[in-house]
């Protein structure tokens, strides 16, 4: 009887493991790093590995998360009240101090996560009461929004975190454990595996080794009976940015609406209509027409991210729609880490990359502030000093002022928007946001297996 139990063990060992997520990685992360990691799959570990003090829904709404509460003093100080029942992975309680530690290495450590350290600008950090307090020049509302993008990590320690998971390595792969947390994940955790070719996604999507991932650009395709469709609308775009005035960009905003019909275009991608993303709330609005209209020499040079054939497609389309007004729009695609130092120096006529965007509208300040991570034309106008104080709540005019401001002259415009197009196996239950299955909160911790 003990030789047949045996059996009857090994071969339901791989059901045992179906409640672990498979899942892969387009680009290696790097070591989990809550100080210095930067990119998005760094920030999928530090979602799984870390909590901020506060997360965001998968409806945009802010939830409590390190923080069960907060406040806000007449000066614009936040004061946050820590859960007393929020461990680290080795086993220590998260304290005040850890979010100081988190939040002054942040500022001081000249290898820093760039993005982190945005949020950050002119703040003051400290603890009173055994609670840790934040005081910044940004408003709070905007603060508390973009502290969702900032794990604590504990003091010393860049490395540990608080997180629903644990890192638990294993050769070729990044494998996160379930942990006893305030969130209760129900899934055992989640496996990454480096898979930069798309194919290779597709291949290992249909065998049924991955959970989740994202069907190939182009035509639609039907996946697997093991999976379904899940579409999420993303706060995604493809940026160009002009440093050679708006001349450029008024005739981009004519040539992507007709550069892109709708065969050539896949499920995960439109046509932009506006200057900023509508999911983040903006109203449609295009570049005044001026007259006489401005003058633009006939060759244009627009550099890219390279690697990414949906975009290389949608360009190519992009160029021809240009030769028919007679000018010649030379694409030149460009690594990730070149494009980005070119676009930092000011090197470039026409730059387009990716832009995914905090989920709230001070996100597109960042083309605007001076220093601001994407402000990358050196943009500047007197007026933004009046109209940055007036941005208290999403909803206030100001809003509205201040893409007509931006709509005079602009540094860049949006051609393409984006969502994603994920095939999940039929027994995961996982919640869609515009942040993507994982950063909102409660993200992987919330799902469940049928």
């Amino acid at each position: 009887m003990r030789r047949y139990l045996l059996a009857l063990c090994l071969i339901l060992a791989p059901c045992a493991s179906a409640q672990m997520v498979e899942e892969s990685l387009a680009a290696n992360p790097g070591p989990l790093d809550f100080i210095r990691g930067e990119g998005y799959e760094q920030w999928l570990l530090q979602s799984l590995a870390g909590d901020a003090l506060v997360g965001i829904s998968p409806t945009g709404l802010l939830v409590p998360r390190l923080a069960q509460a907060w406040s806000s003093g007449p000066d614009g100080t936040l004061r946050f009240r820590l859960r007393a029942d929020a461990r680290f992975t080795d086993g220590q309680p998260v304290a005040a101090e850890d979010v100081v530690w988190t939040f002054r290495e942040l500022q001081r450590n000249p290898a820093a996560s760039p993005t982190k350290r945005a949020v950050l600008e002119g703040a003051e950090v400290g603890a009173a009461g055994g609670q840790p307090w934040l005081r910044s020049p940004k408003p709070p509302g905007r603060l508390l929004l973009e502290l969702a993008r900032l794990p604590i990590a504990r003091a010393g320690q860049p490395q540990v975190g608080s997180g629903p998971f644990a890192l638990h390595p294993e050769p070729g792969a990044w494998v996160f454990r379930r942990r006893d947390h305030f969130l209760q994940p129900q899934v055992d955790g989640v496996r990454f595996r480096l898979l930069a070719d798309a194919g290779a996604v597709t291949t290992a999507l249909r065998k049924g080794w991955l959970s989740i991932g994202a069907p190939p650009p182009g035509r639609p395709q039907e996946p697997p009976p093991t999976h379904r469709v899940v579409h999420q609308a993303m706060h995604a775009q493809f940026v160009v940015w002009s440093r050679s005035g708006d001349g450029p960009l008024r005739l981009l905003e004519v040539w992507r609406r007709e550069a892109f019909p709708p065969g050539l275009l896949d499920a995960n991608a439109r046509p932009s209509r506006g200057l900023w993303p509508e999911t983040l709330g903006f109203q449609v609005q295009a570049i005044p027409p001026q007259v006489p209209p401005p003058t633009v020499p006939r060759v244009l040079h627009l550099a890219f991210t390279a690697g990414e054939p949906l975009l290389e497609k949608l360009l190519l389309a992009l160029r021809e729609r240009a030769r028919r007004d007679g000018y010649d729009l030379r694409l030149t695609p460009q690594e990730q880490g070149l494009l980005v130092a070119r676009l930092s120096k000011g090197d470039f006529d026409l730059a387009g990359s990716m832009v995914v965007y905090e989920p709230h509208p001070w996100a597109v300040l960042e083309y605007m502030e001076p220093g601001g991570p994407m402000n990358f034309t050196r943009w500047i106008h007197p007026a933004l000093v009046t109209l940055v104080p007036r941005l208290r709540q999403p909803e206030d005019p100001a809003w509205r002022d201040l893409q007509d401001l931006w709509a005079q002259h602009p540094g860049a415009l949006p051609l393409l928007d984006f969502q994603s197009v994920l095939w999940v196996d039929r027994r995961l239950e996982v919640t869609p946001s515009p942040l993507g299955l994982y950063l909102a909160t409660p993200g992987a911790a919330g799902w469940r297996w049928h």
